[in-house]
């Protein structure tokens, strides 16, 4: 199990359900380019939801009043979904554990470190021995691009059998 690093009411001061928070840099404002229906992906109830796009940027949402489902309403976790692309803690290339943290690598070495430790794996429990887990949150979409990346990785894996 994971050890908190900071107090629990920390944690719920920092993201928990709060109106009064302010991101950094504060509210994006301006008049939005466009609007674009989409879907939050963190469950599985896949609220609708319209981001507000500038400069094909996501800059803020606006509640899909119309969607069945939530009816323009979001979780804490929808609310602020949106802010999480240009956050400057979003990891944007692979980064491989090291005996003091982690390092930045290219995508190559991950794989070719992810292939390697599926063989293993499977070296030492067998073929049958490697499962990937997916959640409700999978998209139609989503669903058949892991599958892919899947099947290459076993795929890799494999042609050392």
């Amino acid at each position: 199990m994971a050890t908190l690093t900071l107090p629990e009411e920390r944690y719920a001061e920092l993201f928990g359900p709060t109106p009064a928070y302010t991101p950094a840099g504060g509210w994006d404002n301006r008049e939005p380019d466009r609007l674009v229906k989409t879907h939050c992906c963190f469950c599985g109830v896949q609220c609708g939801i319209q981001l507000k796009v500038k400069d094909n940027k996501v800059i803020g949402f606006e509640p899909w009043e119309e969607f069945p489902v939530n009816q323009g309403k979001l979780c804490p976790k929808g609310v602020k979904r949106y802010l999480q692309n240009g956050h400057p803690d979003r990891l944007l290339s692979p980064l491989i554990r090291t005996g003091t943290g982690f390092r930045h690598a290219g995508w190559d070495e991950a794989l070719n470190n992810t292939v390697e430790a599926i063989r293993a794996i499977q070296s030492k429990y067998g073929k049958d021995s490697f499962a990937f887990l997916g959640g409700a949150s999978m998209t139609n979409a989503s669903l058949p691009a892991s599958r892919l990346a899947l099947r290459t990785l076993i795929t890799m894996a494999a042609s050392a059998w």
